[in-house]
């Protein structure tokens, strides 16, 4: 399955398990990812609200986030309740993002 081209898309600012984020509803093809990132798949209950954060996923793939520091157990998946991510609303691309400085939060 090939997806979109990760430093052409543009995503929304979104904050996911700590970490600042880029959201996009799209597929992302891995191998367009910078190095320095990492990308999860997010599912979908089937009921409106993403439920998992997953190294990659086929069915109900809600979207998928790009982050600066890796996720513990995402390669078994991370069960994520609404409180664990929020949409900041604004638009910016892979090299804004990768030219701020992390902002990871602990929980």
């Amino acid at each position: 399955m090939t997806g979109v081209n990760a430093q052409t898309e543009e995503y929304e600012s979104f904050f996911i398990l700590g970490q600042d984020a880029l959201f996009t509803n799209a597929r992302l093809d891995r191998t367009t990812i910078p190095e320095g990132l990492y990308a999860y798949d997010l599912r979908d209950a089937c009921d409106g609200n993403i439920n998992e954060l997953k190294d990659f996923v086929l069915v109900n793939h809600w979207g998928t986030v790009l982050v600066k520091e890796p996720i513990e157990g995402a390669s078994e998946g991370v069960q994520i309740k609404p409180y664990d991510y929020n949409y900041i609303g604004d638009i910016t691309n892979v090299d804004e993002f990768m030219s701020e400085p992390s902002q990871v939060q602990t929980m």
